[in-house]
């Protein structure tokens, strides 16, 4: 059974899905960047098959083998993923929904964006991921070596978010694949990812997947990423120490303020570290509430800060001040929302009216996220225009005094 990918998306950020396996999404740097590449990724790799205890592999055992076999994930760094040997069907990543997931994320990070590569499951369903990132184009055919295994890991340890919630991320390298730059709608260095996640170092024996707090690991947190709420995360702090007690970047080198070129750990140099930057958040729950609106605690892990703010209906507002712009003109709005309402069609959908700077409101429907279910938080994203540049900007959630509306968590400019 084939099933093909459709797109959907916005103007700056795409948001795909897929039948069988799922496309990532698309980006652009800003039009005044131009020492780099396609840098705008969105995370949510929840965790990576095969360096997870929770997957019931030890960490001991990379996502490939050492004899140029496929490993029990069906992975081999010696041979093409487009090969039978490089990427297996029958057994390993490609049979289970959480390996697909692993493979969804390797092929972003190694091939080009406009490349693609198709494979099928163990039942013959076949499954097209989408390449963006282009750190190691090659392995689609062939063989993948230290370097381009040490490339990829990093690119696939810098989208790991454990709570699997989607969060845009500014990516910097200096690799030419990814490039030095960075983006004023990402103002937070969150932190820098380096290591080999597909054969186990010679020496300690154990898989090199490490990370390193940036000095806005603990600003403007969201869940599943450094600073937030991690739980199984598979990278680890190398120079966390009792004369580190941030676990900083400072022992890597740099000559730059966007992130280290190279990094030590476990004996080895990693000369391709990537260093994610994370956008500006707004929680709700720290808004201008009307009326009797007040925060409400989430189950523990579910949502950011632990506090959304629900039982919003069709006469509240929620207002959000001291928004930056880049920019006058439009902008892409990531709202994370709750709704739990026990019906998945259109007739349950809420609504909120969305101004910018108190221009003309835009109706928008919001979809249920899980039924029965108000500690899932889901996204949704927004072309809002009327933004002017600068630190004062006011984004104001209105109910449409009709419906209720979902429940807000927190909210990211793009």
């Amino acid at each position: 059974m084939a099933c093909t990918a459709q797109r959907v998306g916005l103007a700056l950020l795409a948001v795909s899905a897929s039948a069988c396996g799922a496309e990532p999404e698309a980006s652009n740097s800003p039009a005044n960047e131009t020492t780099t590449a396609d840098l705008l990724s969105v995370n949510g790799l929840t965790s990576i098959n095969g360096l997870s205890s929770s997957n019931g592999l030890s960490s001991s055992n990379g996502l490939s083998s050492s004899n140029g076999l496929p490993s029990s994930n069906g992975l081999s760094v010696s041979n093409g993923l487009s090969s039978s040997n490089g990427l297996a069907s029958s057994n390993g990543l490609m049979t289970t929904d959480a390996g697909r997931k692993t493979v969804e994320y390797m092929v972003r990070c190694a091939l080009s964006l406009g490349d693609s590569l198709t494979k099928q499951d163990q039942n013959g369903n076949s499954y097209t991921f989408f390449g963006q990132v282009g750190l190691a184009p090659g392995w689609k055919n062939g063989a993948c070596d230290t370097n381009c295994q040490q490339m990829v890991s990093s690119c696939m340890l810098a989208h790991v978010n454990t709570s699997g919630v989607h969060i845009p991320l500014w990516l910097v390298s200096a690799d030419p694949a990814i490039g030095w730059g960075t983006n004023p709608q990402y103002p937070n260095r969150e932190g820098t990812f380096f290591g080999n996640i597909f054969l186990p170092n010679q020496t300690s024996k154990t898989v090199d997947a490490f990370y390193c707090n940036g000095p806005g690991f603990a600003k403007d947190t969201v869940p599943g990423r450094l600073g937030g709420a991690q739980t199984g995360a598979p990278y680890s702090d190398p120079y966390f120490s009792l004369t580190n007690l941030l676990g900083d970047c400072s022992p890597c080198n740099s000559s730059r303020a966007d992130g280290p070129s190279s990094c030590k750990a476990d004996g080895v140099g990693f000369n391709n570290p990537i260093t994610v930057w994370r956008g500006q958040t707004f929680q709700a729950e720290n808004a201008t509430l009307s009326g009797s609106l007040t925060p409400i605690a989430c189950s523990p892990g579910s949502c950011s800060n632990n506090f959304r703010v629900g039982y919003i209906g069709p006469h509240s507002t929620v207002t959000f001040n001291n928004v930056f712009s880049a920019t006058d003109g439009p902008h892409v709005l990531v709202v994370y929302y709750a709704d739990g309402d026990a019906c998945a069609d259109n007739a349950c959908q809420r609504y909120f009216n969305v101004s910018v700077n108190g221009g003309d409101p835009q109706l928008r429907p919001f979809s249920v996220v899980k039924g029965g279910n108000w500690n899932a938080i889901g996204q949704q994203l927004i072309l809002l225009t009327g933004f002017k540049a600068g630190a004062t900007n006011t984004i104001n959630f209105a109910g449409d005094k009709t419906h209720s509306a979902p429940d807000l968590d927190w909210i990211e400019v793009e």
